[in-house]
C-alpha cells in the first residue's frame, strides 16, 4: 500500500502506549474485521436465508462448535428464531465461512498458516483469524510493544484490502482501518475494548482444528 500508517500521533490518555496499542488492535478486531466477515458471509448466505442454511447443516456445526454460547446462539432450545450476522462475534463467524460457505479452501488448508502470497479469500480470512489469536495471547497483560503492534496491524490491514477489492469493492473497511489507527481514544473506549476483546477472545481460538 502507498500510505502505510505511521506512528499514531494522538495525544497520550494515561495509557502507557503498548497499552493503547493493544487497545486498538481489539477495536480492529471487534469493528472493522468482524463486520467484514459479516459481509462475507451475507455476500455467500443472503441474510433472509441465514436460518434455513444453519438448520441444514446443524448436525455438521454441532460437531465443530465449542464453545456453548455459540452453540445455544445458533440453536436455542427454543427452537428456530430469527438471527443476525450482528450478533456473532469473529471466531464464530469464521465457522460458518469455513464449513457452510463453500468457500475454496487456501493453498495450505483450513486451519493452516496460508503460504506467503497466498491472497485467496480463504488465506485472507485465515490470516485474519490467526492474528487474532495473537493478539488474544497478549491479553493476560493488555499490552503490545510498538514493532510487534505495527506487524499485526499492517498484516491485518493488508488482508482488509485484499478481501475489500476481491469480494466487495471499494475501501470502506481500508478506510475504517486508518481512522481508528490514529483516532482519539478515551480513557473509557480504550478500557471497554480491552474488556469486551478479553470478554470473548481472551483464550487460544479453539477452533484451529475445525
Amino acid at each position: 500500500m502507498s500510505d502505510d500508517p505511521g506512528p499514531s500521533s494522538t495525544p497520550k490518555l494515561g495509557l502507557t502506549k503498548p497499552a493503547e496499542n493493544f487497545c486498538r488492535l481489539c477495536q480492529l478486531i471487534m469493528t472493522v474485521c468482524s463486520d467484514l466477515f459479516r459481509d462475507i458471509l451475507s455476500h455467500h448466505i443472503q441474510p433472509a436465508n441465514l436460518r434455513r442454511e444453519l438448520d441444514k447443516n446443524k448436525n455438521a456445526l454441532l460437531r465443530v462448535l465449542r464453545i456453548p454460547d455459540h452453540k445455544k446462539l445458533l440453536f436455542p432450545q427454543s427452537g428456530a428464531q430469527s438471527l443476525s450476522a450482528k450478533d456473532m462475534d469473529l471466531t464464530l463467524l469464521y465457522t460458518l465461512l469455513r464449513n457452510i460457505c463453500g468457500i475454496p479452501k487456501h493453498q495450505n488448508g483450513w486451519g493452516n498458516t496460508p503460504k506467503i502470497g497466498d491472497i485467496s479469500l480463504a488465506a485472507c480470512i485465515e490470516r485474519i483469524r490467526e492474528e487474532k489469536n495473537a493478539i488474544a495471547s497478549h491479553s493476560n497483560i493488555g499490552e503490545l510493544d510498538d514493532n510487534r503492534f505495527q506487524d499485526i496491524w499492517m498484516k491485518l490491514q493488508t488482508d482488509i484490502v485484499n478481501i475489500e477489492k476481491e469480494l466487495i469493492g471499494g475501501d470502506m473497511y481500508e478506510r475504517a482501518a486508518k481512522v481508528l489507527f490514529s483516532c482519539e481514544l478515551t480513557p473509557k473506549e480504550a478500557r471497554e475494548s480491552a474488556v469486551d476483546f478479553n470478554r470473548l477472545y481472551g483464550i487460544n481460538d479453539i477452533f484451529s482444528a475445525s
